[in-house]
């Protein structure tokens, strides 16, 4: 197995995690891939990156701010459907008001509040500065406290 192969299949499962916060788990794979297929076109490939892995997160987190862009342009909301439960449809709730973050926002809580990252060790996989990291935190709580105030 070529170097390339083996950077991706070691940092495949993380990276589909993040993207998957970011975009859902239908365009997760997508996102990877893309990013990945970018990657790999680039002169040294994987192999040419000092440690591939802060590159490919703050690549993934550009990618989906990408697609949240134009899916903000579009606008495509879908309808929920009727006769769901309080507790389905609480969750969703939820995972709608966390998707509608700005996904720098969302990419900061993802891997500070599921994947238990100090500031400091998101702000190196993100490429910014820790205080960069709760500053997002900080407008991402505000975000989700207000939409979540809205809603009741």
């Amino acid at each position: 197995m070529d170097s390339d192969a083996k950077a991706y299949q070691e940092l495949r499962f993380e990276l589909t995690r993040l993207a998957t916060a970011l975009v859902g788990p239908s365009e997760a794979e997508d996102v990877v891939a893309d990013v990945v297929v970018r990657v790999l076109e680039r002169p040294g490939g994987l192999s040419g990156l000092k440690d591939p892995r802060p590159y490919l997160v703050k690549a993934i987190i550009n990618e989906a701010r990408s697609r949240f862009r134009q899916r903000k342009r579009i606008d495509n909301r879908s309808v929920r459907s009727e006769g769901d439960s309080p507790q389905a449809d609480y969750r969703d709730q939820l995972v709608e008001v966390v998707s509608q973050l700005p996904p720098r926002q969302r990419a900061a809580t993802f891997l500070v509040h599921w994947e238990g990252h100090t500031s400091v060790s998101a702000a190196e996989l993100m490429g910014c500065r820790p205080a960069t990291v709760r500053r997002y935190l900080h407008l991402a709580h505000h975000k989700l406290k207000e939409m979540i105030d809205e809603r009741d």
